[in-house]
């Protein structure tokens, strides 16, 4: 069972602030942390463990993943920060309070070096606030600057408006649908979205200039 990824099937765009450049680095030049104006994404602590595990003890949440076991639990988190290296997974914290509401990251395509797939999920007491497109954005922002991606690509349930929502206000295009297999919920369908360099370059300059 692989229980790697608790990732979501997930204009002028202040995501990425000067503060992102002057953070720590990894030994690849990657930056460890993004902040932006409300969020500070930071790769994931053992520390982290029972409040991730305490977001993802809903089966509404859960059902939406593909690759997260029901139920979850303390070790099934341990498991994930133990597994995941922190070039592309963050912990989704408030700045204001440092509380954790979710996951977000790029994971890179091991079949393509210049592509990756965008994952994200927000704990149920933080919906309704924006953070996941807040988020989604930083962690695409990442995906094609520190991590040189030529495109990015996104996958939801059909039945998850909410982070389809998500993928359109980030810019991507639909590419197509189809049946996945999920750890939680068994064989479901899904649709598929795509962001290129291009593209996404095209956006952030049309955000600039407004």
């Amino acid at each position: 069972m692989d229980r790697r990824l608790p990732f979501s099937l997930v204009r002028k765009d202040d995501s990425m602030t000067e503060e992102m450049t002057e953070r720590p680095r990894s030994p690849t030049g990657a930056p460890r942390a993004v902040v932006t104006p409300r969020l500070r994404l930071r790769p994931p602590v053992p520390q982290d463990a029972e409040a991730i595990a305490a977001l993802l003890d809903d089966y509404d949440v859960v059902k939406m993943l593909s690759r997260v076991p029901w139920p979850y639990g303390v070790e099934d988190a341990e498991s994930f920060i133990r597994d995941h290296g922190e070039e592309t997974v963050f912990v989704i914290c408030l700045k204001a309070t440092g509380d954790i509401v979710g996951i977000c990251g790029v994971h890179p395509d091991a079949r393509r070096s210049d592509r990756g797939e965008l994952g994200y999920w927000i704990g149920r007491p933080f919906w309704g606030n924006g953070y996941a497109t807040e988020a989604a954005h930083a962690a695409i922002d990442y995906g094609f600057t520190a991590l040189g991606l030529g495109e990015i690509r996104v996958n939801c349930r059909v039945i998850n408006e909410a982070s389809r929502r998500v993928i359109w206000k980030c810019g991507f295009r639909f590419i197509g649908s189809g049946m996945i297999d999920t750890v939680a919920a068994g064989r479901v369908a899904s649709e598929h979205f795509s962001l290129d360099r291009n593209c996404w370059q095209s956006l952030k300059s049309w955000g600039e200039a407004r």
